[in-house]
Order: structure tokens, then C-alpha cells, then sequence
């Protein structure tokens, strides 16, 4: 099947004058191009519990903004689950009075706390991934013939 009309150039290679408004409507055709996967569903998925699925609601306009995307599903559920399990534990800690029972429950709510720092730092919810998500890629010089050779 032959081709119609003249090959696509990148912004970067592209000549042409082109006003702010498209250059930027070009830009951001080139990025959803070069992403090519679905975002992520606005409504939870129906397993999730009643925490969780407000834990979702209320972080996906935030996930919108980030390269999150629907194949990333199963670590933002992953995610809103360990944030339900902390809500639950911990508003169990406050009716025992046991302190053995406390202190499991203090065990499993550190170990709960541990897989939501994950869990968040895979998709951007902590400060440290989303420095690490928008920090520029180094581009490495190109060497010239004699730096290779070591002359």
C-alpha cells in the first residue's frame, strides 16, 4: 500500500516556520505517539474495597500527570490494597487493649507502611520518584576517533 502525502518530520528535524501554538500542538502529538499506551481507568476496579477504591479516586488526577499508564494497573491497585490494609490496621489498634495484640498489630502495620513506600515509589507518589521521573537524560558527547583509541 503506497504512502499519501509527504513523510512525517519530528519537531526537531522539521524546517518549516511554524507559530508557538504549533509547535507545541506537534510536540504533544509527538509524545502521545512515542507513549502509544492507554491511561489509566478513572474508575476503581470493582475487587478493590471501599478504602481503597477512594484511594484510587482520589490519587488518579494526580497519576494523570505522570507517565502512568494503564499497564501500570496492577501497582497502583497493589498500592491502594497496602493503603486500605493501614487504614484497617490501624483503626484496630485504637479498640485493643492487649499489648501482645498491640504489638502484632504494630508489626504487621510496619510491614504494611514498608510495601506502601514501594508500592508508591513505582508510580511516582513519593517526592524522590517524581525528581527521579522528570530529572533530564545526560547525553553522553560523542568521542571523537582519537579519545576511542586513547591517543
Amino acid at each position: 500500500m503506497a504512502r499519501k502525502g509527504r513523510p512525517y518530520k519530528v519537531l526537531e528535524q522539521s524546517t518549516a516556520n511554524l507559530t508557538k501554538q504549533q509547535q507545541e500542538a506537534k510536540f504533544n502529538a509527538e509524545i502521545l505517539a512515542s507513549d502509544g499506551y492507554k491511561l489509566l481507568q478513572n474508575s476503581p476496579p470493582n475487587r478493590l474495597s471501599g478504602v481503597a477504591k477512594a484511594e484510587w479516586k482520589r490519587i488518579i488526577p494526580d497519576l494523570k500527570n505522570l507517565p502512568v499508564r494503564a499497564v501500570d494497573r496492577a501497582m497502583v491497585e497493589q498500592y491502594c490494597f497496602w493503603y486500605s490494609q493501614f487504614i484497617d490496621l490501624s483503626e484496630r489498634l485504637e479498640t485493643v487493649d492487649d499489648i501482645d495484640d498491640r504489638m502484632k498489630i504494630l508489626g504487621t502495620l510496619d510491614k504494611v507502611s514498608k510495601n506502601i513506600r514501594l508500592a508508591a515509589s513505582e508510580i511516582g507518589l513519593t517526592v524522590d520518584s517524581r525528581m527521579r521521573l522528570n530529572v533530564p537524560k545526560k547525553e553522553d558527547k560523542p568521542k571523537s576517533l582519537a579519545d576511542k583509541l586513547g591517543f
